[in-house]
């Protein structure tokens, strides 16, 4: 190959990296448990198995108010969009509806649903249901978020 043909050859290189999106350095996931107002330490509790393309998180068990937190890489950059975390949830109310709930990806239309920047997503676990905590901001910037009911708890057994 002549030189011409190697510097042209870098120079397209570059300009084709410099096109393509950057990948999403950090992802955020956090579960929590906010039940109450119900007696029995059992109701309370919340049972949460999670796993991703590539780890399997286990079975972990919520106490009242407390959340599990997970950081991680995504790749946000076609044909590697693969991140993404699945999770099966008990409660003493029941199951979600789905018995499999995608709680994180990197797809674009997924990570809106997240809220605001879309690289952090909360899920809440409450009395009457499952809820994904989305992440909004008002006109001076400042956070807050909205609950939005994504399954009532059902019997399946």
């Amino acid at each position: 190959m002549g030189r011409n043909q190697g510097w042209c050859l870098f120079v397209a290189a570059a300009v084709v990296a410099a096109l393509l999106p950057a990948p999403t350095m950090a992802g955020r996931l956090e579960l929590k448990n906010e039940i109450s107002g119900v007696t029995g330490v059992r109701k309370l509790k919340l049972a949460v198995r999670c796993w991703s393309n590539e780890d399997d998180l286990g079975w972990d068990t919520l106490k009242p108010m407390q959340s599990r937190v997970w950081k991680f890489t995504t790749m946000n950059m076609w044909p590697f969009q693969k991140t993404e975390f699945r999770c099966q949830f008990r409660s003493g109310f029941g199951t979600t509806s789905q018995d499999v709930v995608t709680v994180f990806s990197v797809q674009s239309g997924f990570r809106k649903e997240c809220g605001d920047g879309g690289d952090e997503c909360i899920w809440v676990a409450k009395r009457d249901g499952f809820y994904q905590r989305r992440i909004v901001r008002n006109d001076n910037g400042r956070k807050s978020f909205v609950d939005i009911l994504k399954s009532k708890w059902v019997w399946k057994w």
